[in-house]
């Protein structure tokens, strides 16, 4: 029996074959197809629950080849290559105006000349020099690149040092009752004094009001909670979204909040929180998925977890200046094993 599967079947071609058939059998005195007169009923084969499921299977099949394809051709990289791995040499910090030009920092060419006065180094602003009047008043942005730390002193002198992959917008001259900043990341500040005009770091929904104070605050994107924690004088940490007071802070004291509730912790060495500014990785009970972020934001690479207790906690420091080796060692005095590929 000849079946015929066809999404659109032509059946008067379909019997006239059939028809065919029968008779070339009928010469050969082969009479037993002669009852039948019409073809087998064609299936169309999105209506054939068998044949979907086939596909089905066929696809999930060529799906799963195709991620172990990846996988085996994924290069990781090896000892050697992890020994030559260190910071991120080829990102750059930015300096945004509020004109819209864009001023690379560290890169190979020279400051405009209206803002050349303004740096000590490439990796050192101070806007107390100022001589813009366009710029006044008007809000500026910092970017730091991966691997880069950045250090600016604003119009009032306070001083603030921003972490890698990190974003702070300020006005280059305050104005007005408050001084108002925003930052995303990690930033270490150091407010210069002022009752009469309150410093004002904004956090996302998160601010910080300050009237003199050295603080340390940390809101990456790509991390759930967010952090304020002090190292000297008093700050008073609110939640927009809240409508409970705001949380005030006595020094070696972190605010934690993951953007529904706020809690407080005394912290034995609130110093580990911005070790960062001394060219450290100090990580005080940090789970594995903590780490990988912070080196990420500071070394070429991605990196893999490979199965592991992720309810372990970490606690150790390592020099930023090493290079991956001295890290994966590291990790793995902890049993957690990584997966690292270069960044192009």
């Amino acid at each position: 029996m000849m079946h015929f599967l066809s999404n659109k079947p032509n059946k008067n071609k379909q019997n006239d074959i059939w028809k065919g058939i029968v008779r070339k059998a009928e010469l050969d005195n082969d009479y037993s197809l002669s009852a039948v007169n019409t073809v087998v009923k064609t299936v169309p084969i999105y209506r054939n629950p068998w044949a979907v499921s086939a596909a089905a299977i066929v696809l999930l099949l060529l799906g799963s080849l195709w991620k172990l394809w990846l996988h085996s051709s994924t290069s990781f990289m090896d000892e050697k290559e992890l020994k030559a791995t260190y910071v991120d040499a080829s990102s750059s910090s930015k300096l945004i105006l509020s004109t819209g030009d864009t001023v690379l920092l560290d890169g190979a060419r020279p400051l405009d000349s209206n803002l050349s006065q303004l740096a000590h180094n490439a990796s050192s602003l101070d806007f107390r020099k100022l001589d813009h009047t366009k710029l006044q008043g008007q809000l500026q942005t910092l970017q730091t690149g991966r691997g880069k730390q950045l250090h600016v002193t604003l119009s009032d002198g306070s001083e603030v040092w921003l972490n890698a992959s990190s974003q702070l917008k300020f006005p280059a001259h305050f104005e007005g009752a408050e001084r108002p900043v925003s930052v995303t990341g990690e930033a270490y500040f150091e407010v210069a004094h002022n009752k009469k005009s309150p410093f004002i770091v904004t956090m996302g929904q998160q601010q910080v009001k300050v009237l003199g104070t050295h603080f340390n605050t940390r809101g990456y994107h790509n991390e759930r909670s967010k952090t304020v924690t002090l190292l000297e004088g008093a700050v008073a940490v609110r939640d927009s979204r809240r409508k409970d007071a705001p949380t005030v802070l006595k020094p070696a004291e972190q605010y934690v909040s993951d953007g529904q509730v706020g809690a407080v912790h005394t912290l034995a060495n609130p110093e580990s929180v911005v070790a960062w500014r001394n060219g450290e990785f100090y990580f005080e009970d940090a789970d594995a998925l903590t780490i990988v972020r912070e080196l990420e934001r500071w070394y070429p690479v991605s990196i893999g977890l490979k199965q592991q207790d992720t309810t372990k906690k970490i606690s150790g420091r390592i020099k930023r200046t090493d290079s991956m080796k001295e890290v994966v060692e590291m990790l793995r005095f902890f049993d957690i094993e990584i997966t690292v590929t270069k960044n192009e």
